[in-house]
């Protein structure tokens, strides 16, 4: 994998490179100019140093005012080089002066020529001798010459106190250059950091890690990178969940069409192959007069059992693909339960077994579709008789209470186990229990059920005991607000699976 380069790296290396060409410059010119302008430099300096004095003295010399001349020269011993001022009248004697050791004495001969020489423009010019170089600078007062100035200046102590200054430059440009080092590095850092902050999230994002996330303060345009970062994480996270639960609804609608199919050919193809047999035999002349009634029978309960599961699944189907129109209306649950008990009279007759009808409380008046809520007991109703043996009792409680109403339906069947619990109110499921008079089942009508009671805004369970029967609850508000067009297109006549 190829090796990045970060930004700090980057930047330190540049500014080593351009530390080495400015060195690398400063090594093949420096020295070959440095001679050339240090002499310009020092020969300016002693003229300057010269000029000063004999424009400062000119007032005294003028008036004769000696302790001003003298004045003039306090200034020297803070001046690097100067090894004596000499300050002399138009004849040739000295005035004041300034010595700061022997050097006048030692060089008094070229001094005695310089004060007899002629200061004019022409023959000025600095004399170097040794270490020390003398000039002479008249001494003009409006237009007058009125003496001289004799300086004598050692150039070592001058070069020395430039070489000083210009260490001291250096050393204020260095300490410049490398506090701006320090500020950019600062500068560069809170800029950098925060980016592989980002990076590194952007890397755990496309390592499929979409919960990363990352934090940045900055009051800047990195910390608005940093939240819109963010929500393009979230969103790609919420488009990915979108599209996992899209998926997991196909599988799950796939495999309950494999289901459908299966269910189809196998409670189909039976009762279908006695319809079969019983026609041939009637198409065959072997049915007698006398066994006309009993096959007519077998035929009807045949027929009416497809078209029961034909019902069902269509039932199931629509719950998948369409919605029930929900129609509002109060209803009375003890009218409803009766009405169920009523209609299931003749099951209960067939099988010996007995309903009681218990209420407790007052104003049963509700909410709610009264169809899909006299199906929903229905259900119950019908459970509790297929699963019970016969001569056995079904209980059925109405419980009014301030806000809802509570329905029971309680069976003495073998009751359910843990498992069954967990897939009871499923699409398609096959229950350990089964009908005791081999009435048909076909794992719908409780999904349906549970369903129909969500829309209302209400609860659905069942208490159970494996060998002490079932009961079936279900709770509704008395006062629902179900928004309309819900479970539209669901036949009303086959909730009752």
């Amino acid at each position: 994998m190829k090796r990045r380069i970060g930004i700090q790296k980057k930047f330190v290396t540049l500014v080593l490179v351009l530390l080495i060409a400015i060195a690398a410059f400063i090594a093949a010119f420096f020295p070959q100019r440095q001679k050339a302008q240090m002499n310009k430099y020092l020969n300016e300096k002693i003229l300057v140093t010269a000029q000063m004095i004999a424009f400062n003295a000119s007032t005294g010399v003028a008036f004769g005012d000696v302790d001003a001349v003298k004045a003039t020269l306090d200034v020297l011993p803070s001046l690097s080089g100067v090894k004596f001022v000499s300050i002399i009248d138009t004849v040739g004697k000295e005035i004041t002066g300034y010595k700061a050791d022997n050097t006048y004495q030692t060089l008094n001969g070229a001094i005695e020529i310089l004060i007899k020489s002629e200061t004019k423009p022409a023959n000025r010019r600095i004399t170097d001798i040794g270490d020390v170089s003398l000039y002479a600078e008249p001494v003009i007062f409006k237009g007058n010459t009125l003496g001289k100035v004799i300086v004598g200046i050692s150039r070592t102590e001058l070069v020395s106190d430039a070489t000083q200054s210009l260490f001291i430059a250096l050393g204020i440009s260095a300490a410049i250059v490398v506090v701006g080092g320090v500020i950019m590095l600062v500068l560069s850092n809170r800029l950098v950091q925060p980016l592989k902050t980002l990076a590194r999230a952007a890397g755990q994002v496309s390592a499929g890690n979409l919960d990363a996330a990352v934090h940045i303060s900055t009051n800047d345009e990195v910390e608005i990178l940093a939240n819109s970062f963010n929500r393009m994480v979230a969103n790609i996270r919420r488009a990915l969940e979108e599209v996992q639960s899209s998926l997991s609804i196909a599988q799950s609608a796939n495999a309950r069409k494999t289901e459908l199919m299966s269910i189809v050919s196998h409670d189909l193809k039976s009762p279908l192959s006695s319809v079969l047999a019983a026609i041939k035999l009637i198409e065959y002349g072997d049915i007698t007069t006398e066994e006309f009634p009993e096959v007519g029978g077998m035929l009807r309960r045949t027929c009416e059992r497809m078209i029961e599961l034909i019902e069902n699944l269509l039932a199931s189907s629509a719950m998948e693909m369409g919605e029930i129109q929900i129609s509002k209306s109060t209803c009375n649950a003890k009218d409803l339960m009766k009405r169920v008990a009523e209609a299931n009279s003749l099951n209960l007759e067939q099988k010996s077994q007995k309903l009681t009808l218990l209420s407790e409380g007052s104003n049963f008046d509700f909410d709610a579709d009264k169809m899909l809520i006299y199906q929903v007991l229905e259900n119950f109703t019908s459970n509790a008789i297929k699963y019970s043996p016969p001569k056995t009792t079904i209980t059925t409680r109405v419980i009014a209470t301030t806000n809802a109403i509570r329905f029971e339906v309680q069976d003495e069947g073998p009751g359910l186990t843990d498992e069954d619990k967990q897939k009871l109110f499923g699409f398609f499921q096959r229950l350990s229990a089964r009908p005791t008079a081999g009435e048909s089942s076909h794992g719908v009508g409780l999904a349906i059920t549970k369903r129909v009671v969500d829309l209302h805004g209400g609860k659905i369970w069942a208490e159970s005991q494996v060998g002490e029967g079932t009961t079936f609850i279900a709770e509704l508000p008395k006062n629902m607000d179900v928004p309309q067009g819900v479970l539209q297109g669901v036949p009303r006549d086959v909730l009752s699976a």
